[in-house]
């Protein structure tokens, strides 16, 4: 076109297509881009470039001289630099806002003044502090600069939607995975921002000039691959797409698009075709920044164009070493490619180990199930455990009773016999009459013996037998002295009187018939005695037996009933608590088990939810119960082992009497038996007596020596009897402490069996929550399979993350490619573009200026997405992170 003709097009719009291409390429090929880290605990980095090339037509030189002339580039010297990284679906849908603040303390000022709307603030790079007061923020900075981030709900002023096409049909992101076919990939890009700004003097409502530049990996397969507002680099073994949007430019500036031609435009958004085998897109970025954080205009004269073609050219100048500027930075992208590519390998390796312990660990979930499968089976001999405990502990109490009754005849007999024993001792009185009787007949024996001279051979064999009854009875009846000495003097007498036998024969048969009838009396005495003796003597043995084994059987008993609680490990649990030495609850510590189960019932359910207990406060109420009745069962062993522990020496004082008053008893039935076969012999003698007289002396001299001897052991048999009393005695005294004893035995037993009663009433919860532990292991078990294909599927996207990340790679190579030669291209198309636009300037764009710095001022204000302090300058860029297409792992799905 010539410069004539263009003249007469001052009128049209025409010039509005020529400065919306300048302002396309000031925005788009001077270097605008971002990148992105996505901060949280694994990071990916990507880098967006857009740039764009027009063919300027000769005819459009002069207008482009002085539109250009007010374009320039300006540097990012903001305060407070704000980076918003919205992470996305792969329709563009936003789940989650991170922001990360950097506050730069130019003056090293101890503390900085901040704003912000955030939530779950934190510092990132430093551990200074603030204080918060509403939206203000004070932080103690110490000269250093501050990194902060939090999160954000607010909407970003540019959304962008993502819309996937198979074949010419709508289809979603997940569905498109591993698909082959026509695909078209659109981005839509919408800017919400509206400001209104007056400019000499009209009030001009706009946008905030943002460029959207998004850049996408993809997978193999990819054919074929066109992009509108965009281009793509290819290379063997990735493709790289970018493409760039201005969104709502077009509105601002009042601009339609039949006011552009072919050569100039403002997209507003971007699309990509191809032809595709099995689709996947590893990922997928979009970069948003204010336009007037990079290009700035100092006003716009158009009264005098020489100046502003001077502008213009410094402009260009800038232009050309931004995009040096660009290519270096993809430089720097491409080396920290590297290093990401570097360490991906340790990565893998960390992924591989995951995988292995998870296999371990479902293996042991197997085996733990196969363990609880094996209780719960064995819950039924639980049940009949505890019932046969629960019988036992019945008859525990049954037989203490009977046993308190038992000991209640005992102790009753014992007392009538301390009465037989004090009788006894009473009699021995009747016994000295007797043996004065004797001693009697003795002398009338003595003063007959003269006639009965025949008879003394008979008389003196029966005189022989009575002497072994007496020494007999000598040997065990203490209170016979008196008697004995009589005898032994009647023996003298009859000695001495044995001339005179043979006259006394009639008295002597009268006093041996009256010696035989006492002697038979006593001796049915002795046989009661002795067989009452012998009783007592088993009874006082059986007793003395049952005392010494009650107190271990009562002890023995106790650990069996603990035995449950040891089968849910409560010792274990206890002693890893420090509650007890062992790990067994036994009669010996469960009253301390029971202490610390009552003071300290938070720390066992605790410890019982970390033991991934079902139910830990029904479990810690069955311990509690558990405990407190075997401590209540201590308290009745305890009492018991007292009371036979200090009856000990009682019992066996009560033992030995009973001994002596048995073998006492025996000893005296056999001499009284003997001395009344004696006495008979006597009296069938007595006839004979006279026929004995000759050997009457011979007798006499016998008897006197027995009678003797007789006398000589009669403190012993005093020392037996009288033993045999105290023995009695001692016996009638512990009968209170038996019975008390037995009477305690019977209330602990009864004790016993409630608390037996209680655990069976306990059984079936138990039974229930072994029945929840196998269910939940159960659960386990069946979803290790799902554990191990998780742990397969993390291994198998960890090879396509590094296999992603060296064509990442290789993609950053081809744009650091593409890069230089954009900054090749600016040059050129500073000389054959700007300068012919220059060159070609002419008219008047007073009302199109207007709207241009109206859209730059917008741009000017807004400087943050969250808040600014008063005073404070910003700079704020928007990074778009998009959910990759992975094909094998939604095909996997």
């Amino acid at each position: 076109m010539k410069l004539p003709e263009l003249k007469e097009k001052l009128k049209s719009k025409y010039i509005v297509r020529v400065v919306a291409g300048v302002l396309t390429i000031a925005l788009v090929g001077t270097g605008i881009g971002a990148t992105a880290v996505f901060a949280e605990k694994n990071s990916t980095a990507v880098t967006a470039e857009a740039d764009s090339t027009t063919d300027s037509s000769k005819d459009a030189d002069d207008i482009a001289d002085k539109l250009m002339d007010s374009v320039s580039l300006k540097d990012n010297d903001a305060d407070k630099d704000e980076s918003v990284y919205l992470i996305s679906d792969a329709n563009g849908n936003v789940n989650k806002t991170i922001v990360v603040d950097h506050l730069k303390n130019k003056d090293k000022k101890d503390t900085l003044e901040d704003a912000s709307n955030l939530s779950d603030i934190e510092n990132v790079k430093g551990k200074e502090k603030f204080t918060q007061s509403g939206d203000k923020l004070t932080w103690q900075a110490g000269g250093k600069d501050i990194y902060y981030q939090g999160t954000a709900t607010e909407e970003p002023p540019v959304t962008q939607k993502v819309t996937y096409y198979l074949d010419g049909k709508e289809i979603s992101p997940e569905d498109l995975a591993g698909k082959s076919g026509k695909v078209k990939i659109c981005f839509d890009y919408t800017n919400t921002t509206s400001y209104t700004e007056t400019v000499n003097g009209e009030k001009q409502t706009v946008s905030v000039p943002f460029a959207a530049i998004t850049g996408l990996v993809l997978g193999d397969g990819f054919e074929n691959i066109e992009v509108t507002n965009g281009k793509a680099e290819v290379s063997d073994s990735s493709s790289v797409v970018l493409g760039y949007a201005l969104p709502g430019l077009k509105d601002s500036l009042g601009i339609k698009d039949k006011d552009l031609d072919g050569d100039v435009n403002i997209p507003e958004y971007m699309e990509m075709t191809a032809d595709v085998k099995n689709f996947s897109m590893p990922a997928a970025m979009t970069f948003v920044v204010n336009a007037s954080d990079y290009v700035s205009t100092d006003g716009i004269d158009t009264s005098d164009l020489d100046d502003m073609i001077n502008d213009l050219k410094d402009a260009s100048t800038q232009l050309q070493d931004g995009s040096k500027t660009l290519a270096e930075g993809t430089d720097t992208l491409a080396d920290g490619l590297s290093t990401l590519q570097s360490k991906l390998g340790t990565f893998a390796s960390g992924v591989g180990t995951l995988q292995s312990g998870l296999k371990t660990y479902t293996d042991g979930v197997s085996t733990l199930s196969g363990g609880l499968n094996t209780l719960g089976n064995s819950t039924g001999a639980l049940v009949s455990g505890a019932d046969k405990l629960n019988s036992g502990a019945g008859q525990l109490a049954s037989g203490s009773a009977t046993l308190k009754d038992g000991l209640k005849s005992y102790t009753d007999g014992a007392s009538t016999l301390n009465g037989g024993l004090n009788t006894l001792g009473n009699s021995t009185g009747a016994l000295v009459d007797g043996a004065d009787k004797l001693n009697s007949g003795a002398g009338q024996l003595a003063s007959g013996s003269a006639t009965l001279k025949d008879g003394l051979k008979s008389y003196t064999d029966g005189a022989s037998q009575l002497n072994t009854g007496l020494n007999q009875l000598n040997d065990n009846t203490g209170s016979l002295a008196t008697g004995v000495t009589s005898l032994n003097d009647g023996a003298k007498t009859l000695s001495d009187g044995i001339n005179a036998a043979n006259k006394g024969a009639a008295g002597v048969s009268a006093g041996a018939a009256q010696l035989k009838t006492s002697i038979d009396t006593a001796k049915t005495g002795a046989d009661s005695l002795a067989a009452g003796a012998k009783q007592v003597d088993e009874g006082v043995g059986q007793l003395t037996q049952s005392l010494s084994d009650m107190p271990e059987t009562i002890k023995t008993n106790i650990n069996k009933s603990l035995e449950p609680l040891n089968e849910l490990n409560v010792g274990t649990l206890f002693k890893t608590l420090g509650y007890i030495d062992t790990d067994k609850i036994t009669a010996d510590n469960v009253s301390a088990a029971a202490d610390a189960a009552v003071n300290n019932a938070g720390d066992i359910i605790d410890a019982l939810t970390n033991m991934q207990n079902q139910n830990p406060s029904a479990t810690y109420n069955q311990i509690l119960v558990g405990l407190s009745q075997g401590k209540g069962a201590v308290s009745v062993y305890s009492a018991v082992n007292q009371s036979v522990t200090d009856s000990a020496s009682t019992v066996q004082a009560l033992k030995d009497g009973s001994a002596k008053v048995s073998d006492g008893a025996s000893s005296l039935d056999a001499g009284l038996g003997q001395l009344s076969d004696g006495a008979s012999e006597l009296s069938s003698g007595a006839s004979d007596l006279a026929k004995g007289t000759t050997q009457l002396a011979t007798g006499a001299t016998e008897l006197q020596t027995g009678t003797q001897s007789l006398a000589d052991k009669l403190p012993e048999l005093t020392k037996g009897i009288t033993s045999l009393v105290n023995g009695s005695n001692e016996l009638v005294k512990n009968n209170d402490t038996l019975n008390a004893g037995a009477t305690a035995l019977n209330a602990g037993a009864s004790q016993l069996s409630a608390g037996t009663q209680s655990l069976m009433n306990s059984v079936p919860a138990l039974t229930s929550g072994i029945k929840q532990l196998v269910d939940g292991s159960n659960t386990l078990v069946a979803n290790n399979a799902q554990l191990n294909s998780g742990a397969s599927q993390l291994a198998d996207g960890t090879n396509q993350i590094v296999s992603g990340v060296d064509q990442l790679t290789t993609g950053s190579k081809t744009l650091s490619e593409g890069a230089h030669t954009l900054a090749d291209g600016m040059v050129q198309f500073n000389e054959e573009g700007i300068n012919k636009i220059l060159d070609a300037y002419n008219g008047d764009l007073k009302s199109f200026t207007d709207k241009l710095q109206a859209v730059i001022d917008a741009g000017e204000e807004y400087q943050t997405y969250s808040a600014i302090a008063d005073g404070q300058t910003g700079s704020v860029k928007f990074i778009y992170k998009l959910a990759s297409i992975d094909a094998k792992a939604d095909s996997d799905k």
